[in-house]
């Protein structure tokens, strides 16, 4: 087991402890079997886990899917006997293992002094690994048990989806601790001295090759920090946004090539609100953006550029900017920039998140380029709220939610936040639809009852409408990462509700720092930056 110390800059504790992880709880081996072409083959401790969690989701949409069939039989095959290793999925009868998964199933359901036993263990457990010593200040850990061996289901269209997520051993993780703590007992990795990191442990994980955390919970007084500190960086570049983009301007006609390739990288972070591309936070998947752009995710015609690829989670990015809209040289700097390059080729070859970074920091002090999604995340929000303004103030409470949802939506387009639709979509909408019908058809005996029943229509007919404008986008990533909640805070005030009333429980936990700030809707900092640009382009 290695020991290393780290020395860095930011430093957030001087006494970091706690237990360690706790791991999930070992297969239960049954000796179960399948039949291949009339032949039964006793599954290994491996590949019946492995059939357990295919039995499992057989009657869902995924199994379905050609792609996560074969992924999952490339690593199946290999725990099975050689002679049925190439054998379709399609030609394995599951039933034995179906049937014994079903029984388990209904076994646990049914017996709820064992469900009880299993809460008192759980809570036992929490105990031990749930919480860390922060400066002898007691802290919450918020994913304590490390994610057990299981089908990665990924999301969009994934290329892993249907692979097997080996488990985890303790070998396999780092945990980090203050040089004063008492390593937990277990044969670790490593055990680092980090005070920069807000982590409690992390390993490799063994399908995807990314680095996984454990962090500390983010009601955390650290988090609560960090968190407030990134949104001032924000608010920071909202001051300095019109310096900044002048200096990428200038730069995109620099006479020098690679300030020139830079400054139209900057261009498309702060334009389009893409990520920089090599670039993550160790929480985040691996993803296409600004500098790791190739040619074949670019298409310039006459009338606009426009960029289509895979983003983050294999959500597919499509956004476009009109020749119109665009500066000349950032248009001259793409031609030249693809001009003779093929199309696997990367646009910004030389270009990486550091030189970006070094470049925006020139441009305002501490500026990187992840900052500029959290800006303008804020910025739309703002927008929207502003331009509702005159309609909100003697609304119901009802309609203040939905128009805060309305911008919270403006937000997770600029940021791309696309799901598929759920499936529950089309039956939450019919239901709310008879619903509807119903009140529409009910006939109030009183002026009191035919007031509430107009109140319940009028929510009813935002839910639907909410509904049908969210199904293709996921609100909850912008409202809990990107969107500054002050801006919130400061438009509920404005508009005479309490702000919690526009977050959910677990994020009013997480932002319970903006409760302390003082401020105000006339005078929040981006009034005095965007107001007059915004007038000008309505």
């Amino acid at each position: 087991m290695k020991q290393n110390n780290y020395v860095r800059q930011k430093k957030y504790w001087d006494s970091f402890v706690h237990n360690g992880v706790c791991f999930p709880p070992p297969y239960d081996y049954k000796g179960l079997e399948i039949i291949v072409h009339g032949k039964r083959y006793k599954l290994s401790p491996v590949a019946e886990e492995m059939a357990w969690a295919w039995v499992k989701i057989m009657n869902t949409e995924k199994v379905k899917d050609e792609v996560f069939r074969s992924n999952f039989m490339k690593d199946f095959s290999k725990h099975l006997p050689k002679e049925i290793r190439n054998v379709d999925i399609s030609q394995i009868d599951f039933s034995e293992v179906r049937k014994a998964y079903l029984k388990e199933k209904i076994r646990l359901k049914r017996n709820k002094k064992l469900s009880k036993q299993r809460k008192k263990e759980k809570e036992k457990l929490r105990k031990m690994y749930g919480f860390a010593y922060v400066d002898g200040r007691k802290v919450r850990i918020s994913n304590w048990m490390v994610e057990p061996p299981g089908i990665f289901m990924g999301r969009g269209n994934h290329p892993l989806r249907g692979r097997w997520k080996p488990r985890i051993e303790p070998r396999d993780v780092t945990l980090n601790l203050s040089k004063d703590a008492k390593i937990p007992e277990g044969d670790w990795g490593e055990v680092v001295h980090d005070p920069s990191g807000m982590w409690v442990a992390r390993w490799k994980d063994k399908l995807t090759g990314k680095i996984k955390y454990v962090w500390l919970h983010e009601t955390s007084h650290i988090r609560q920090h960090k968190d407030k500190e990134k949104y001032d960086k924000a608010l920071k570049l909202a001051k300095k946004i019109q310096v900044v983009r002048k200096r990428i301007l200038k730069a995109l006609r620099s006479r020098d090539f690679e300030t020139r390739k830079i400054a139209t990288a900057c261009y498309l972070i702060d334009k389009l609100g893409l990520r920089v591309g090599d670039e993550k936070d160790p929480d985040e998947a691996d993803t296409v953006g600004a500098t790791t752009l190739r040619v074949e995710h670019v298409k310039i015609t006459e009338r606009a550029i426009e960029f289509k690829f895979l983003g983050k989670d294999s959500v597919e990015w499509h956004k476009s900017i009109k020749l119109d809209d665009a500066d000349p040289h950032f248009v001259k700097n793409m031609l030249e920039l693809i001009r003779g390059k093929k199309q696997g080729e990367q646009i910004f070859d030389t270009v990486s998140s550091t030189s970006v970074n070094k470049f925006l920091s020139k441009c305002a002090k501490g500026l990187t380029a992840k900052v500029f999604r959290t800006y303008h995340a804020t910025r739309v929000v703002w927008e929207y709220l502003l331009n509702s303004d005159g309609k909100t103030k003697r609304a119901n409470l009802e309609t203040k939610k939905y128009i805060a949802k309305l911008a919270n939506l403006e937000a997770a387009k600029f940021c791309n936040h696309k799901r598929t639709t759920p499936k529950s979509y089309r039956s939450s909408v019919k239901k709310k639809l008879e619903k509807l019908r119903e009140l529409l058809e009910k006939k109030p005996k009183s002026k009191k009852a035919e007031r509430k029943v107009k109140q319940r229509i009028k929510k009813l007919k935002l839910e639907i409408e909410l509904l049908k404008k969210t199904k293709d986008y996921n609100l909850a990533t912008s409202l809990k990462n990107y969107i500054d909640p002050r801006v919130y805070k400061a438009w509920a005030e404005h508009v005479g509700i309490d702000w919690h009333e526009l977050y959910p429980k677990s994020l009013q936990k997480k932002f319970a720092w903006v409760s302390k700030a003082k401020v105000s809707w006339e005078n929040f900092p981006l009034n005095n930056v965007e107001k007059q640009a915004l007038k000008n382009s309505l």
